[in-house]
């Protein structure tokens, strides 16, 4: 959460436009002008703009509205740092709102601005960067008529093109195109995210992101609940558990993993291994005796527990042995590689039901709970579901195309539970209400296994000290940055869930940096 706007905050918040509109008028009832919330937020783009793009000659497009406005102070600011300005003005002079309108009468005379669209081939000819100020998060159609023509025109220029706030011609509110949109290199918001920015396929136009400071007074922040808020890197290192100079394997948690299957015996190793690259002292995993045989020699760092199978799956969970190690350990991990027989879904069931620590639940075993969600609201926020849309679907009972972050944060609320939906972004929701998007990770983890990774990440995080919530936020982060630093410089269609694996350890040393 930002305590002051300009630091560097744990959080970002994301906004929807009518919390935007709300936080504009809370700041100008604090006595904050819009005009100085207008220059705040030109002059922080501009010198964006200044420090990371060395621009020669700057076309700037401006609409009617506030970041029309927003637009002509980058105007004016690139004007006066030396750069080359052609100012295109697709609004009525007389129409644009008062404060817009201050800025227009604030360019120097120098600055010509033209409304007439014949100059923008002109201007995208010699110009290097483009300026997108037409419409931000107002926009509620599509585009037409010159708004169109010009977004046409400058998406098929050389020229590397920076929306403010957002590309013209998205919804702020959803991942949908409306029609045709300004397609962004770089998208500045202007202090908060919005959900565009994040959510498909409207997150393909805003290219890169960047949050700029704006002179917000912090407790404007009160009269909104934000949509959701992302982790940043800063975020990630405070909510990585304490690491004792001086602890042992007892101090860093015990995981019992149950998962694996004659047919899917793999998903129990990547499992495995990931917990233990996450930081865990000590790792037990229990499977059907066959496949436990197989595995002993796969994961050394595992203490194995063979238990009951039919046909290669789980049958149940055997004699006061395993209840036994149930009380040994810190944190339960259930599900991957397990498979749906009626069998297994009741052992899943029976192992939950025996233990009262935190409980990870991936792939087979949130199945195991599609008829019996009563026996998860039992268990409460201690448990934690991992689930990717088909499988959201199944125990949320909504249709796929209706599992989304909201319908997340909406069953994690009625049931009491901790929900990680796995997607673009991938949300994880609190039994409260909160919602945070995951701004990390790219395709290549859009492959069998890449799931078991994440779920055996979460539980070497909560073994280690993390809460349910705090070990989703980093895990989520952590593993779609393994994705990102290995599509650096090779291709992400060729991401193994062993690649995520090899390299845990340094997306973790890059948050351990920032702490």
């Amino acid at each position: 959460m930002n305590e002051r706007f300009g630091e560097k905050p744990l959080d970002r918040l994301v906004l929807t436009a009518a919390d935007q509109r709300a936080v504009d008028a809370a700041a100008v009832a604090a006595g904050v002008p819009s005009s100085e919330l207008m220059e705040s937020a030109g002059r922080a783009a501009a010198d964006w703009i200044l420090a990371h793009l060395d621009p020669a000659n700057v076309l700037v497009i401006a609409g009617p509205g506030g970041n029309g406005g927003d637009g002509l102070v980058v105007a004016r600011r690139l004007f006066e740092a030396g750069v080359g300005v052609c100012m295109l003005l697709l609004a009525d002079p007389e129409r644009m709102n008062p404060t817009s309108r201050e800025m227009l009468d604030r360019l120097p005379e120098n600055v010509e601005v033209s409304r007439d669209l014949l100059v923008l081939d002109e201007g995208l000819a010699s110009a290097n960067c483009v300026v997108d100020a037409l419409f931000g998060t107002g926009l509620s159609r599509p585009l037409a008529g010159v708004h169109q023509e010009a977004v046409d025109r400058v998406n098929v220029s050389k020229a590397r093109i920076i929306s403010l706030d957002l590309p013209s011609g998205l919804p702020s509110d959803t991942g949908e195109l409306l029609g045709p949109s300004i397609r962004a290199s770089i998208t500045l918001a202007m202090a908060f995210l919005k959900p565009a920015h994040l959510k498909f396929p409207a997150a393909r136009s805003c290219g890169n992101v960047a949050v700029l400071p704006v002179a917000y007074p912090a407790d404007v922040l009160q009269v909104i609940e934000p949509q959701a808020r992302v982790c940043e890197l800063a975020g990630i290192a405070a909510r990585l558990p304490d690491r004792s100079p001086t602890g042992h394997k007892g101090t860093f948690g015990r995981v019992l993993v149950l998962a694996g299957s004659r047919t899917m015996a793999g998903a129990a190793v990547l499992t495995c291994r990931a917990v233990v690259r996450a930081g865990a002292g000590l790792v037990f995993l229990a499977a059907p005796q066959g496949v436990r045989d197989r595995l002993k020699g796969a994961v050394p760092e595992a203490i194995t527990i063979p238990m009951p199978e039919v046909g290669g799956e789980l049958a149940g969970i055997g004699d006061d042995g395993f209840r036994e190690r149930l009380d040994q350990i810190d944190v339960l991990v259930a599900g991957p590689g397990l498979g749906r027989r009626v069998a297994t879904a009741r052992a899943i069931r029976e192992a939950v039901a025996a233990f009262d620590g935190p409980i990870v639940l991936d792939a087979d075993a949130v199945h195991a709970f599609s008829g019996d969600l009563e026996a998860l609201n039992r268990a409460g926020p201690r448990v934690l579901i991992t689930p990717h849309a088909g499988e959201f679907s199944a125990i949320a009972g909504v249709p796929i195309e209706e599992a989304t972050d909201e319908a997340a944060r909406s069953f994690a609320r009625r049931i009491g539970i901790h929900v990680l939906l796995k997607g673009r972004p991938t949300a994880i929701a609190t039994p409260d209400g909160r919602l945070w998007l995951n701004p990390t990770g790219n395709s290549g983890l859009a492959t069998g296994g890449s799931g078991d990774v994440l779920t055996g990440t979460i539980g070497g995080l909560v073994a280690g000290g993390a809460p349910l919530e705090s070990a989703a936020i980093v895990a989520a982060y952590l593993h779609g940055r393994t994705a990102d630093v290995f599509a650096a410089d090779r291709s992400s269609r060729s991401l193994m869930p062993s690649d995520i694996i090899e390299l845990l350890p340094y997306v973790i040393r890059e948050a351990e940096r920032e702490a």
